[in-house]
């Protein structure tokens, strides 16, 4: 989480709602006309699937992401994000689907310093009231912009400089996880950091650091994936195939 002061403070309100329901993955199929997605061929979905699949994705999630991105609310149709914390961080978790060029690729990225230790997340209930978790279900992307905090990024370890870095802001877009669009002056976005670099890596076993809850990426991949990403895509965070409401 990305925040303007370094005193922490307590989030209180606790918001209720409807948690996000399982679809199976042949709503992919049926996706309405005149999005990208309802212009794939069966053998382009499928090949999609199969990628996702290959990369160590949690199919039922991405059943799910698939069928939440074709809500009018993502602008953006054809890509989606899915980060997936229930795997250790030293694998590559999340998963950029890829409508548009028919590639499903995987990518570093931490998890919150609340979630759980830096090899894996073990805790998700509670993160609508503990600003260092990572909110799960489904979050919409802003437009890319330059933070002062995150332009120029620095290895710790090998000294590497990564400039010229950019963010997304990260909007809830439920009744679970809209907390995060009251929050002033704290923002959930997604950004680079030092301590999901290379070089941190080569140090912890393979490991990330965790994030003040935001979702962190590799510096080397940052502004390609944001990028990509920004202006109303669907980047959806889960744990594993779970349904989101065994959270709430």
């Amino acid at each position: 989480m990305h925040f303007e002061h370094s005193t922490r403070r307590d989030f209180m309100a606790l918001l209720g709602g409807a948690a996000l329901s399982a679809t199976p993955l042949a709503a992919f199929a049926q996706t309405p006309a005149g999005t990208k997605a309802a212009e794939l061929s069966a053998k382009e979905r499928d090949l999609l699937l199969h990628q996702a699949k290959a990369l160590g994705a949690p199919m039922a999630a991405v059943g799910r992401a698939i069928e939440t991105s074709r809500e009018p609310k993502f602008t953006k149709k054809d890509v989606l994000g899915i980060f997936d914390m229930s795997q250790p961080s030293a694998k590559k978790r999340f998963y950029l689907v890829d409508i548009k060029s028919g590639q499903v690729t995987a990518h570093y990225a931490a998890h919150g310093r609340h979630n759980g230790p830096h090899a894996k997340a073990t805790k998700f209930a509670g993160f609508q009231k503990d600003l260092d978790m990572v909110p799960l279900g489904p979050l919409k992307t802003a437009r890319s912009q330059v933070m002062d905090h995150y332009k120029t990024i620095v290895d710790r370890y090998d000294g590497t400089i990564y400039r010229d870095m950019i963010v997304a802001v990260l909007e809830g877009t439920t009744a679970y996880n809209s907390y995060i669009n009251h929050t002033p002056p704290y923002e959930w976005i997604i950004h680079p950091n030092w301590y999901t670099t290379a070089g941190y890596r080569a140090k912890n076993n393979g490991c990330l650091g965790r994030s003040l809850g935001c979702i962190t990426l590799d510096p080397v991949e940052n502004n390609q994936l944001i990028s990509r990403l920004q202006d109303g895509a669907l980047v959806y965070v889960t744990v594993g195939d779970d349904p989101i409401e065994q959270y709430l």
